[in-house]
């Protein structure tokens, strides 16, 4: 028996996401466009068949077959799940996150750990990566996202490590000695880690840090990298200053988050010959626009979502985000997208409006869409997994009206979402 939905029912029925629960049956996506964000290309309606959460085949449209689920999708497109590199899911995205965070207990936060990945799987952000979140929770955290379906799939960095008093060191990251080093990567590592976060400059939440210096210690930031890598983990760095990102690149980090480009002056200069050196190295840069937005936005409207004193041209700073990717951009150098949901009022379900930043700022479409899909997969090692339409990947997918090759803002209302096959309500 074959059941036919009909893509634009609402509210899908529970129907649809039998054949992923069972696993045995096949599920097939009918007249559906197939986005490709490596070559830019929609496809003619095909049918993409499913089976077990991955995808088994892409055909021709035409053959229904003769007992499972068919989702029609009526000539609508198919795109790969997008993925935000750069989230805080252990903080709310409400009034006060930080005060919330530190108000609640161990269970509640991780409640909004969970929360917070449903709503990013809802937006048709299928993966994410943690960027921080307290030491003691990394374990309990894993445990309870590996209990619900409905999330968006984690990539975990866990406590970052920082210097004495550094940017987030209530998170339970604070190195002084290579022992130190060792011992926090060890630990994260077999709580289920896969990267390590390295705070290289002050940040905006942490009084008597600075952004626009470099705030780590040169020999225990070269060392965390060699001993991430002895683990096979991988490093991301959060570099405000120009001193800090031109040491991490120095270090051989994976990533660098935010790069303000910050000099002494605290004033935000481009500085091209740095972005070179970041794109020879095979460096991402995950720009994270719209939290900056947001928070500048709130900032200059007089509410104190930042608490830094040190932190004197933090407007000036946040607003350089978004001039600084036109700046990567002609660099060459990797842009992966990531939101840095969790500040006050920068929620789990923006990156398609970080996405729409990349195009005002001059990438096209196209590049926008691959910084959350082969880029980010690229630079998260999942590129066997997810970030395309392929038969033997994950079948983490969304479906949208417009063709987001041609216009990008089609990716905030999608149709559906489906994680490993599995189709979520919208």
């Amino acid at each position: 028996m074959t059941t036919t939905i009909d893509v634009t029912d609402r509210p899908l029925p529970f129907s649809a996401a039998r054949a992923a629960r069972r696993g045995d049956e096949v599920t097939v996506l009918l007249n559906a466009r197939v986005v490709d964000p490596g070559t830019g290309t929609s496809s003619s309606p095909s049918d993409v068949w499913l089976q077990a959460g991955q995808i088994s085949r892409v055909t021709p449209a035409g053959r229904v077959p003769r007992a499972g689920n068919v989702l029609d999708l009526r000539g609508n497109f198919v795109a790969p799940g997008m993925m935000d590199a750069h989230v805080h899911l252990a903080f709310d995205g409400g009034d006060d996150p930080k005060a919330t965070h530190q108000a609640s207990s161990d269970e509640e936060i991780i409640a909004q750990v969970v929360a917070n990945a449903r709503i990013a799987l809802r937006a048709g952000i299928t993966t994410v990566r943690d960027c921080g979140t307290p030491r003691r929770l990394l374990a309990p955290m894993r445990a309870a996202l590996g209990m619900a379906s409905d999330v968006a799939t984690v990539v975990h960095c866990g406590a970052p490590l920082c210097r004495v008093g550094g940017h987030a060191h209530d998170m339970g990251g604070e190195v002084r000695t290579r022992h130190d080093v060792h011992t926090l990567i060890a630990e994260q590592h077999a709580a289920g880690a896969t990267w390590i976060k390295l705070m290289a400059s002050g940040g905006g939440f942490t009084p008597g840090t600075s952004p626009s210096v470099f705030e780590f210690d040169p020999v225990l930031l070269r060392e965390a990298v060699v001993i991430a890598g002895s683990y096979g983990m991988k490093t991301a760095a959060h570099a405000h200053a120009s001193s800090s990102m031109a040491a991490c690149i120095d270090a051989g980090v994976h990533t660098l988050e935010h790069a303000s480009m910050l000099g002494p002056d605290e004033r935000c200069s481009p500085d091209p010959g740095l972005l070179r050196r970041a794109a020879d190295a095979g460096i991402h840069i995950v720009p994270t626009v719209i939290a900056a937005d947001i928070v500048s936005r709130q900032l200059q409207e007089g509410r104190q979502v930042l608490a830094n004193p040190l932190d004197r041209n933090v407007v000036a700073r946040l607003e350089s985000r978004f001039t600084n990717v036109t700046e990567f951009l002609h660099s060459g150098v990797s842009i992966v997208a990531g939101t840095d949901a969790g500040p006050a009022h920068v929620t789990f379900d923006l990156l398609a409006r970080e996405l729409e930043r990349y195009v005002a700022a001059g990438l096209t479409a196209q590049h926008a869409l691959k910084s959350a899909t082969t880029e980010a997969a690229s630079m998260l090692g999942l590129e066997s997994q997810v970030g395309r339409i392929r038969p033997g990947l994950w079948a983490d997918l969304i479906f949208t009206s417009a063709d987001p090759l041609q216009d990008i803002t089609t990716l905030q209302t999608p149709l559906g979402v489906l994680k490993r096959g599995l189709l979520i309500a919208h």
